[in-house]
């Protein structure tokens, strides 16, 4: 039995966990340590399980306490090797004792204990921002947020994957008629900014998620330009669950 959570989403703070046989690895850890942790043990979590933490990108909302859980358990910390070389001033903020600090290429497959990791490129303002597979028990998962286009990888990643984690950030009317100023909207619509949910269908489609059934989450949705309804509804003919932001979700596959 595999369980995996999307314990928090959106630009409140993002972290997912997946957990088999006693071993976890997470994506993200976007919130304080203390609040991670209490979203942990909601859903049956124990940090000293957790084996290794990967960073998509460096974003608060992403890495927030990275520094903090690495100095406090000293477990490995990854960020993609662009990562590591760019967005140096946000990772040495980070503060990571040396011996948690690593590295992942694109096309590279890093062991941790019965988890298989690889990472791909995604097209963010953040240097070296990434997507991640991780297999565990026969079953792959595949984590692709903070984007604003997509890719024959990713589209390859999502084809492969047994349950996928997809970017569902903004309804295109919502931005264009909300609060944010156009330099702001033209940042999250843009190319290195986010997926708004026509993207994320159209992506799911060309993938053959309509036909065949498999489970999405829909993740990181704007409290500003979104709604979990209108994400519901871009996604009708998925097996999809729309994350509100904020919100836990919990998950078992065998």
């Amino acid at each position: 039995m595999i369980r995996y959570s999307v314990l928090c989403s959106g630009s409140c703070g993002n972290s997912y966990i997946f957990s088999c046989d006693g071993q976890a690895v997470m994506v993200d850890a976007g919130l304080s340590l203390k609040q991670l942790q209490i979203r942990m043990q909601a859903g049956g979590y124990e940090l000293s399980t957790v084996r290794a933490l990967f960073l998509t990108h460096l974003h608060p909302d992403h890495a927030h306490c990275a520094g903090t859980m690495a100095r406090r358990t000293r477990i490995p910390v990854y960020v993609s090797r662009k990562c590591r070389g760019l967005a140096r001033t946000e990772y040495f903020a980070l503060n990571l004792p040396p011996e948690t600090e690593n590295t992942i290429e694109q096309g590279e497959a890093v062991q941790i204990g019965i988890f298989t990791v690889s990472c791909f490129y995604t097209s963010h303002d953040s240097a070296g921002s990434c997507g991640y597979s991780i297999t565990v028990g026969g079953k792959t998962f595949v984590i692709i947020t903070d984007t604003g286009v997509c890719n024959a990888q990713m589209m390859e990643e999502a084809s492969r994957a047994d349950v996928l984690f997809l970017e569902s950030n903004h309804d295109v009317q919502m931005l264009r008629t909300g609060p944010y100023p156009l330099m702001l909207q033209r940042r999250v619509a843009g190319d290195k900014g986010h997926l708004s949910n026509d993207q994320a269908r159209g992506f799911l489609l060309d993938c053959g998620y309509d036909r065949t059934g498999k489970p999405v989450c829909l993740i990181h949705l704007s409290d500003n330009n979104n709604d979990p309804s209108l994400v519901a509804e871009a996604m009708q003919g998925f097996n999809a669950t729309v994350c509100e932001r904020g919100h836990q979700y919990d998950f078992e596959i065998d």
